[in-house]
């Protein structure tokens, strides 16, 4: 009787457990006699239906180590691509290239939670400047509007930094539909060339670019914008407390 009910403890927590864990309780099942299984399924049950409480800790539990998992393959992916994540020269970025703290962040200008995330990398750029790097990742999800506004935010760039980075700021901010012309103007506004703008839009090597950036944010799991990195943390979405978190932990460590 005793193995009985120690099998119908891990009867009910079988809903919690892993696929290793499951093969291995499933691996015992031979030891019972069809009487014995009979009876362990009725107490089990009996005892889910008095308790049913203990379905939705399962469940929750179950959410809490998937999501483990995916943090792991995520961080696992960013170790093996650092470089492309962090150092590929061709991303433009603000800050100090030596900085402690690199904020990677995909984004698309079409995003509406990309115009809230970026109060809070502005944010974080005015109150720790000295101490972190932010390398924008031209994510054009979003359909051709987005991907237009990508191939002339990465064409501003080769005019200068400063350059993009107020043509980015403009973008960014702005709601609405990004038709060429309004492109036009508000890199103007910027002061960037529009003429060479929109002749270094048509290199293959920023086409090229984009391409592996959409290779490298799909093979990260980014599915959606604005996707972060936060000194080796993914973050997905424009979660402030998380990124605030995240960005605490860094500075701290």
């Amino acid at each position: 009787m005793k193995r009985v009910f120690a099998a119908v403890a891990g009867a009910l927590f079988l809903a919690a457990c892993s696929q290793n864990e499951a093969d291995a309780r499933q691996s015992t099942d031979s030891e019972f006699t069809d009487a014995e299984r009979a009876e362990i399924s009725e107490i089990a049950r009996d005892y889910i239906l008095q308790n049913p409480e203990i379905i939705e800790e399962a469940l929750i539990e179950l959410q809490r180590r998937a999501r483990a998992r995916e943090l792991d393959a995520y961080v696992a992916q960013i170790a093996s691509n650092s470089d492309a994540i962090f150092d590929d020269p061709r991303d433009p970025s603000i800050g100090d290239d030596n900085a402690e703290i690199v904020i990677v962040e995909f984004m698309d200008y079409k995003c509406g939670y990309c115009r809230i995330a970026n109060r809070w990398v502005e944010a974080a750029i005015d109150e720790h400047g000295d101490r972190i790097r932010v390398v924008f990742k031209e994510y054009p999800i979003l359909g051709e509007e987005s991907r237009e506004a990508a191939r002339a935010a990465l064409a501003a760039l080769r005019q200068g930094d400063d350059l993009y980075l107020e043509f980015h700021s403009t973008m960014i901010q702005a709601s609405g539909p990004l038709p060429s012309s309004r492109i036009d103007s508000f890199a103007e506004a910027a002061g960037i060339d529009v003429a060479q703008m929109r002749e270094d839009m048509n290199d293959p090597a920023i086409e090229a670019h984009l391409e592996d950036v959409y290779r490298l944010g799909r093979m990260l799991g980014a599915d959606g914008t604005p996707f972060f990195i936060v000194d080796g943390t993914p973050i997905p979405g424009a979660n402030m407390e998380a990124l605030n978190t995240a960005l605490d932990a860094a500075l701290e460590g």
